[in-house]
């Protein structure tokens, strides 16, 4: 058995609800016994006085960091299969400073709020509408916040492909941390607190050791996965996600830097013709797919639509999509002659795609790009006078 499990296939979408379904109660119930469910131990962690939270997180991030190192090191999981959120600086910046702000005054995030909801707690409930209403208030305001939303993008970041490292020497790294964090958060507790004339949380010794105990176990055993044979291979072919011609061959020609074009097909193939900046299978060096920023996203360029990542590949970090239809589809719909179509009865959006097909096409083959028509216009229901406001850092 492979993980993760729902990306390759061992069950469908409805039992991976209900076993997401499963984890997020489990996950409820130790957030509520960890006493995540009240307010005054979690705005504790603001004054300084209570870093409950801040300790029982880091132990959970330590003991996840070490558990993934151990299945990836064994050869159970496939790390480049894990969901990762794409990281947008500003934006995740503005927005870490407003959910700070919000949970000083609430005593409550998102997720606490819902503990709290579910416990029977006014204050969570009201902190969870809240919650509720600014996600609703953003979605009918998002294009003034888009240029905000969308900046400083830099693709999915890994403290392992950042820094060249093995996973599990980054684990072990994070577990040393926790530690020290845990020592430091417990002299925090007792300097804020004589300050404020109040007594410090007790340190409870004995769970405290044994939760160290397991840690440094855990980051053993994630370094003594280094000695394993480098050999394992998945047991499950790593799938690679679909991309459409038009979209690809866009961002390929006005950002190039965002992606790593390769063409799987025979070297004869490739050679003789492929897609701007693409490279050929055959030219990829051992240990480049590793070693390549886990910010872009591999293509992959085939006769047809690739379902599997080529083994040469696998070990890329990043997202890995295929181009739909292959190399033929990027041929006939960019290389061939456009036909003449008539505009003026094209939906706007079937316009714009008209219009970035000519160009593209002009592009590639050196032709004159067609002239479309203007399509009608559709009235909208802001008012003339309503300004876009951009974002920005």
């Amino acid at each position: 058995m492979m993980l993760p499990l729902y990306p390759n296939e061992f069950f469908g979408r409805s039992t991976g609800m209900v076993v997401g379904t499963l984890t997020g109660i489990g996950f409820g119930f130790a957030l509520e016994r960890s006493g995540f469910g009240r307010a005054p131990i979690l705005a504790a962690q603001f004054y300084g006085t209570n870093m409950r939270v801040f300790k029982v997180m880091f132990t959970a991030i330590a003991t996840a960091a070490t558990g993934l190192a151990i299945l990836a090191g064994l050869g159970w999981l496939d790390l480049g299969q894990l969901t990762i959120p794409e990281t947008y600086w500003w934006p995740q910046l503005t927005g870490g400073l407003l959910l700070g702000v919000g949970f000083i005054i609430a005593g409550y995030c998102p997720g606490t709020a819902c503990v709290a909801a579910a416990s029977g707690d006014i204050g969570g409930m009201l902190t969870y509408l809240g919650v509720m209403l600014g996600s609703l208030v953003f979605g009918f305001t998002y294009p003034v916040f888009a240029d905000l939303y969308l900046s400083g993008k830099a693709g999915v970041l890994r403290l392992d492909t950042l820094f060249g490292l093995p996973y599990s020497v980054v684990a072990a790294a994070v577990v040393a941390l926790a530690v020290g964090c845990f020592f430091g958060a417990e002299a925090i507790e007792r300097w804020f607190s004589k300050r404020n004339q109040q007594v410090a949380p007790d340190a409870l010794m004995r769970p405290r050791n044994r939760s160290f105990a397991v840690l440094a176990v855990l980051a053993l055993a994630a370094l003594a996965t280094l000695a394993l044979p480098q050999t394992v291979q998945s047991a499950v072919a790593r799938k690679a996600g679909t991309i459409k011609v038009l979209p690809l061959v866009d961002t390929a020609l006005r950002q190039p830097e965002k992606l790593w074009l390769v063409d799987v097909r025979e070297q004869k193939l490739c050679k003789d013709r492929t897609l701007p900046a693409a490279v050929c299978l055959s030219d990829v060096t051992k240990g480049a797919a590793a070693a390549m920023p886990s910010h872009q996203q591999l293509v992959l360029i085939g006769g047809d639509t690739i379902k599997e990542v080529p083994t040469q590949l696998a070990e890329f970090a990043g997202e890995v999509v295929s181009v739909q239809g292959g190399y033929p589809a990027y041929a006939a719909e960019l290389l061939a002659d456009l036909p003449a179509e008539a505009t003026q009865s094209m939906s706007p959006a079937r316009l714009a795609e008209y219009r970035l097909r000519g160009a593209l096409h002009a592009r590639l083959t050196g032709a004159q790009a067609p002239v479309a028509a203007p399509a009608a216009v559709v009235p909208t229901a802001a008012p003339a006078s309503a300004a876009k406001k951009g974002g920005g850092c």
